[in-house]
């Protein structure tokens, strides 16, 4: 599979209602509530709006295979982008056609340098449930380091979850390994 990361756009809307559909039990806590196609639509233009505030930085993980960019593999965001302090917070998700083929991992180690090099953003920060070893080995893979262990953090299903937070700073060394191609900007 060779995938890429892009801007999210507003016609891709229906294949991420798709991925909403399809969605496992490991990407419903990290994906809105409203799943519908007015949910997906809602959730693309909320993105795109606080990209152009630059309070938010977002790539979808997409095929392109076949030459197009249709097929959503997954997202990797800086949120809560902060410019006194130069920081943002970390998120990402993979379908569960994307995962266990180093996507996500490439994709994020791109988007790091994206965000330390041409954002100019110094400290990324991003937390992990630790029942999550998955979420974990992509973070280290993207060389964020553990700064810390939070207790019954997160709460889904009525359930409470430790966290670990992580930071990668611009001053880190780059993790090596393979990255995915970033489609310019709009």
């Amino acid at each position: 599979m060779r995938a890429l990361l892009r801007p999210w756009k507003s016609d891709d809307a229906e294949t991420l209602r798709e991925v909403y559909q399809q969605a496992d039990a490991a990407l419903l806590s990290n994906i809105p509530d409203d799943r519908t196609i007015d949910g997906a639509r809602a959730w693309i233009e909320t993105i795109t709006g606080a990209e152009a505030e630059g309070k938010i930085c977002a790539f979808a993980i997409v095929d392109h295979a076949d030459g197009s960019d249709h097929r959503i593999l997954g997202n990797v965001m800086a949120s809560g982008i902060e410019s006194r302090h130069s920081t943002a917070w970390i998120s990402y998700w993979t379908a569960a056609e994307g995962r266990g083929q180093g996507l996500t991992s490439a994709g994020l180690r791109s988007f790091v340098d994206h965000l330390h090099d041409e954002l100019g953003i110094y400290r990324l920060e991003l937390g992990y449930r630790v029942n999550n070893p998955a979420s974990g080995a992509v973070a280290r893979n993207a060389g964020f380091l553990v700064e810390g262990h939070e207790r019954q953090k997160l709460l889904y299903d009525g359930i409470r979850y430790d966290t670990e937070v992580c930071a990668r700073l611009t001053d880190d060394p780059r993790t090596e390994g393979p990255r995915l191609p970033i489609i310019a900007r709009r």
